[in-house]
């Protein structure tokens, strides 16, 4: 009796133990936005990717992991007048987890789109971010993460 208590003791614990720890993150997403001059603007979403981790690239072959998308579509009162550019290209070459030819980042990287504000009053730039993270072993499953900024005035 005294080793299945000591047994269920060790489970709980290491339950516990893990659980604490939480799931491992590939990145972590920050926002900013820069006005250039009174009604124009650059909002750039940074990825700094953790150490051994990948996010994968915006487009990408079926059959693979998810890619990258950025999703500034619940923007307020502004108007993107360029496409979301990446600052440095993604590194391509075939996956051994998914045997594609992929694309992906695995160091921190910004993502800028112009702008343009065409309504001052609660003008806002929203931005959705799905992304999939791997590293040599594993990777995570799909994760959305939601940014905004206020564009002041």
């Amino acid at each position: 009796m005294k080793k299945i208590s000591l047994l269920i003791f060790i489970a709980v614990v290491s339950a516990f133990a893990m659980s604490s720890q939480g799931m491992p993150e590939a990145a972590r997403w920050t926002m900013s936005v820069k006005m250039t001059s009174a009604t124009d603007g650059v909002v750039t979403l940074k990825a700094n990717v953790n150490q051994g981790w990948h996010i994968y690239g915006t487009d990408l072959p079926k059959g693979g992991p998810k890619p990258t998308v950025i999703d500034f579509s619940g923007s307020v009162g502004v108007r993107f007048i360029s496409e979301t550019v990446p600052s440095i290209k993604p590194v391509s070459k075939v996956d051994k987890m998914f045997n594609l030819p992929l694309t992906w980042w695995d160091s921190s990287v910004k993502f800028s789109r112009k702008f343009k504000v065409v309504r001052k009053d609660n003008a806002r730039i929203n931005a959705s971010v799905t992304f999939m993270g791997c590293n040599d072993e594993t990777c995570l499953p799909p994760k959305t993460v939601k940014l905004s900024r206020e564009i002041k005035k």
